[in-house]
């Protein structure tokens, strides 16, 4: 009789319902995220595309990309705003550490965006 009750619980353990109660997953929460990358006038065109190589890659949620250039400056600034969860994070972390590989980036960062949340 006891290994029964013992069996019965192991099952109930190794089911994935012991701790959990059977309560329904929770949905992925999506967090909004800014990149800002500054680039050479000069460049801007081969920016661009490998910016938009790298979003079609890993985001396909959706994004905004804003492309300004600097007055009386021979810069252009992009800003990339978009939502991920935290498992999405590392295409994020893929897009930034590419485009500080590029010798015409001057400068590229990428942070959180607080009380946007979607």
């Amino acid at each position: 009789m006891r290994i029964t009750k013992l069996e019965t619980k192991l099952d109930t353990f190794f089911n994935g319902n012991y701790f959990f109660n059977n309560t329904p997953p929770v949905p992925l929460q999506r967090l909004p995220y800014e990149v800002i990358a500054s680039c050479r006038c000069d460049e801007a065109q081969h920016i661009e595309e490998l910016i938009l190589l790298q979003l079609e890659d890993g985001f396909d949620q959706g994004y905004e990309l804003e492309i300004k250039p600097r007055a009386h400056q021979q810069l252009v600034d992009y800003t990339i705003s978009l939502t991920c969860t935290t498992a999405e994070r590392a295409a994020l972390v893929r897009l930034v550490s590419r485009l500080g590989l590029e010798k015409c980036v001057r400068s590229v960062r990428w942070q959180s965006v607080p009380g946007a949340r979607s």
